[in-house]
């Protein structure tokens, strides 16, 4: 018994004992870490959310009656890490898991102490009334309304427990809690970029030069070097996207069959460019991104119209679809017509089309009417919103018009996408449905 008192009481021996997890030097550091204010800033690859995993199950388990808190820009991704918990416990031996754990359920964790992990969205509504002993913020810096969220609900929920709060993410921007905390002296700092990755073993150099040279170089500078990158030159910037991130929004799949009023952008691409399908629902003034797919190059144009055809008859309530038909004529737009896709409307991308609808997208933004989900990109296919919108760049020609461009090596699809979507939205009036009239 004394042997298990000294194993549970060092969290680096806990989790090699229980779990076979043997840190790296700097993973040992944050599992030790005994401040009660931490920031984490990792590079990719790191083990950031093992770590933290594994630490809350230790804090639990060693810390009787005490409700950890895993607080995320969306549910989904607190479930990442709430699931990252769940399959640790499941991989105990039996008589373990009986010993520390009384049930598991998808957001909530119970221990047999009396001990509480509960995963939720960052969400002021929610986290209230939560009395928390420690407090998980994972990828801190695309909370909407940070400061309030952290000011006003998290801070005086730990005050009355002296409670812990460990603030982790990828850089973002600066104007944000986020990046006050890591220049924040109160905080014990974690800083991690991709040499101590290698050095580690958890990642391989070449690994890193392919992503050095597949990826935007500041994408990489705050996804492996960990760095806060400036966006002076975006059209979006960097915390005008933070703040249209809705905690609550779900995007739905193509095999959902959802109910609204959807509008269809589609931009179309083929051997250097991608094709890109986004979808809004419009609620009243509130433009809400539901839906992006980004083919495979070299997809067949045939392949798209397809795709927004099979989505038109399963949703059903998709108002227009605006296509970009630049480069491809107005054929793209018969042929979707014939196809039997609902109210078609080219767009031909000029000087003035293009700074037309990004300005309608950033407008829709800074007035709080555009709300975009956050959620992880799973697989290559998958677009990482918040990144693809940030990318377009903008300069002043001598004329006065805006002219958009991206960098090098990078793809701008689904933010035009997202613009056509967008411009349907509010070019095109809606039509509700009574009795199995449409009625505009």
């Amino acid at each position: 018994m004394k042997k298990l008192e000294e194993i549970i009481r060092d969290p680096v021996k806990f989790v090699q004992v229980f779990f076979g997890f043997y840190p790296t030097e700097y993973q040992a550091k944050l599992l030790r870490d005994p401040s009660k204010r931490i920031v984490v800033k990792w590079s990719r690859q790191a083990g950031k959310t093992t770590t933290i995993a594994l630490r809350a199950i230790w804090y639990a388990i060693t810390h009787p009656k005490t409700l950890t808190l895993i607080v995320a820009p969306s549910l989904r991704q607190s479930m990442i890490m709430s699931d990252r918990i769940q399959d640790f416990l499941m991989s105990l031996p039996k008589k373990w898991r009986s010993l520390f754990v009384e049930k598991l359920q998808r957001t909530v964790v119970r221990f047999r102490n009396g001990s509480r992990i509960v995963a939720l969205p960052n969400s002021p509504q929610l986290l209230r009334g939560y009395t928390a002993h420690q407090v998980i913020a994972d990828e801190a810096a695309f909370f909407k309304d940070d400061e309030l969220v952290f000011y006003n609900v998290l801070y005086p929920m730990l005050q009355t427990t002296d409670g812990i709060l460990i603030v982790s993410s990828t850089p973002w921007n600066k104007d944000s809690v986020f990046y006050r905390m890591c220049n924040d002296e109160n905080f014990s700092k974690h800083f991690i970029t991709w040499r101590e990755v290698v050095k580690a073993g958890l990642a391989k150099e070449s690994f890193i030069e392919e992503m050095r040279e597949s990826i935007p170089h500041e994408q990489f500078l705050r996804e492996f070097e960990a760095q806060f990158v400036e966006d002076v030159d975006a059209w979006l910037p960097q915390s005008l996207i933070a703040q249209s991130i809705d905690s609550l929004l779900e995007p739905y799949s193509f095999d959902d069959s959802p109910k609204g009023s959807f509008y269809v952008g589609v931009d179309l691409g083929k051997h250097q460019d991608y094709s890109v399908v986004a979808i809004v629902e419009k609620q009243s003034q509130i433009l809400k991104l539901v839906h992006v797919y980004r083919f495979p190059l070299k997809t067949e144009y045939a392949s798209v119209i397809g795709y927004v055809k099979s989505l038109c008859d399963r949703w059903q309530s998709i108002h227009a679809v605006y296509v970009d038909q630049t480069g491809v004529g107005d054929y793209i737009v018969e042929d979707m017509k014939k196809s039997g896709i609902p109210n078609v409307t080219g767009v031909t991308f000029t000087v003035a089309t293009k700074e037309e609808m990004a300005t309608i997208l950033k407008e829709k933004m800074r007035r709080g009417e555009f709300k975009i989900p956050y959620f992880p990109k799973k697989g290559p296919r998958d677009a990482d919103i918040t990144a693809e919108l940030n990318i377009e760049r903008f300069e002043l020609s001598k004329t006065g018009h805006v002219k958009f461009s991206h960098p090098e090596g990078t793809h701008d699809d689904v933010f035009w996408a997202v613009c056509l979507a967008v411009y349907a939205a509010v070019k095109q009036p809606g039509f509700f449905v009574i009795k199995g009239r449409r009625i505009t």
